[in-house]
Order: C-alpha cells, then sequence, then structure tokens
C-alpha cells in the first residue's frame, strides 16, 4: 500500500466529516464564509477521492474532477471564505465571489471538454507521486493549462494565508479574541502547507533527487493542511458575535 493512496484515503474522510461539520454550522448560523470554507472542504474531498479512485485504474471523470478541484478550485475558494470573513464591505466580497464561480463554471467546461490521452497513464506503485509528477502527459498543453491554475492557486493562497496572517497581526496589535488569533494561524499554516509541497514538486523538476520526498512531502501537506484549516475555522469564529435572534432577547451560541 503506497503513501500516495493512504494519504488520498485519509485526506477523503477528513476532509469529508469536516465538510459536513463546517456546512452544518452554516445550516445553524448562516455567513458566507462559512458556506465557502464548507464548498472548499467539500472540493477537497473531491480531490481525495478521485485520487483514491485512479489508485486502482484510468478513470476519466476522477481525473478531470481531480485536476478541477485540487489544482484549480481549492485555494481561491477558500480564500474568498476568508474575504467574506475579513471586508467589510460586503459588495467587494460578492464580486470576487462572482468571479470566482464564473472561472469555476468555465474552468468546469473546459476540462470535460479536452482530450485526455490515457495512454500516459502508467502509475506503477504510487499513484500520488505519479499525480504530482505526471500528470502532464495525460492533460494537452494549452494557454489555459499554462494560465489557468498559477493564477487561481496563487489568487487564492495569497489570500487565505496573507489575509490570515494580516488579521492576526490586526487583533495582536489591539490585544482583543486569542482565539482569532490562534486561529488565524492555523488558517495560514493551513494554507501554505499544500502550497509549499508544490513549490517543492517544482524545485524536484530540476534536482531530481527531491522528487521522492517531494512527493510525501506534498501529500502529507495536503493531508496536515485540511486539519490546519479546519482548527483555524474552528477558532477564527468561536468567539465571533451571535446574530441577535427576532423572536427572542437570547441569542444562540
Amino acid at each position: 500500500m503506497n503513501i500516495g493512496f493512504v494519504v488520498g484515503l485519509l485526506t477523503t474522510i477528513v476532509s469529508g466529516v469536516m465538510a459536513v461539520m463546517v456546512l452544518n454550522r452554516y445550516r445553524l448560523k448562516g455567513g458566507m464564509h462559512q458556506l465557502l470554507w464548507g464548498l472548499g472542504l467539500v472540493l477537497y474531498f473531491i480531490g481525495g477521492l478521485s485520487e483514491v479512485l485512479l489508485s486502482f485504474g484510468w478513470s476519466d471523470i476522477a481525473f478531470r474532477l481531480w485536476y478541477w478541484s485540487g489544482a484549480l478550485l481549492v485555494p481561491p475558494v477558500l480564500g474568498q471564505g476568508t474575504m467574506h470573513l475579513l471586508v467589510r464591505k460586503k459588495n467587494v466580497a460578492a464580486i470576487f465571489t462572482t468571479i470566482v464561480g464564473v472561472l469555476a463554471v468555465a474552468s468546469l467546461v473546459w476540462i470535460f471538454s479536452v482530450p485526455l490521452d490515457a495512454s500516459k497513464f502508467t502509475p506503477g506503485n504510487d499513484i500520488g507521486k505519479f499525480l504530482t509528477g505526471s500528470y502532464r502527459e495525460i492533460l494537452p498543453t494549452s494557454v489555459v493549462r499554462q494560465i489557468l491554475p498559477p493564477v487561481m492557486n496563487g489568487y487564492g493562497t495569497l489570500l487565505l494565508a496573507g489575509g490570515a496572517v494580516y488579521s492576526a497581526y490586526l487583533f495582536m496589535r489591539k490585544q482583543i479574541l486569542p482565539n482569532r488569533v490562534l486561529g488565524n494561524i492555523f488558517i495560514a499554516a493551513g494554507g501554505l502547507l499544500p502550497a509549499a509541497g508544490g513549490a517543492l514538486i517544482k524545485l524536484a523538476e530540476t534536482i531530481p533527487t527531491l522528487s521522492e520526498s517531494a512527493s510525501v512531502f506534498k501529500y502529507v501537506g495536503i493531508l496536515g493542511g485540511v486539519v490546519l484549516l479546519f482548527i483555524g475555522f474552528q477558532l477564527a469564529v468561536s468567539g465571533a458575535p451571535a446574530p441577535a435572534a427576532k423572536s427572542s432577547p437570547v441569542a444562540t451560541t
């Protein structure tokens, strides 16, 4: 049993459970930040499940969903959740969320319309290492593939981690809501950990001796990242004021 399969399975289970918990909190208390965080965790779940399915053999749908969810959408969707939590001008957050939503639909149409070369699917014994290093042989080169992933991932990671660091700094300076300070530190770490793994994968292209360790770090980072993000999300909202109930003067917690 290889590391890619094990980490993919654990990521699927953990992100699925956490997505249900966050979306249930949204159902009870509302908040666009919780909805978007929940959807981001659903995308995490889809990426992990797709990887598990690919470990058993080629699946056209699983490969396309793995790329769409993991390579394109997880960071920007999670990042938009942080924007809705931090930006007071909600119309600004709504505009950017609409843009991300349009790109999500457009990229889904794109990924299901491009031809794939299934003959290049030769993962051997490690699906994780294969997907990080050789998926480009399956997915044809195009302007969209060269531009969209770095733009969306860069934007989402900067918003998620950068916004969390900035928010933690503000709360520390004001010496208020220590739970939010800690929560934002966890969110920043959870956003940066998978990104660091991706950077190491890129470095391994020029330093082949790093290839094996980079693959392991990438997938362990994905699993660790989703756990850190969930802890951060819970801490970041635990001190938020509860909305006043319309029919009763007692607010829920």
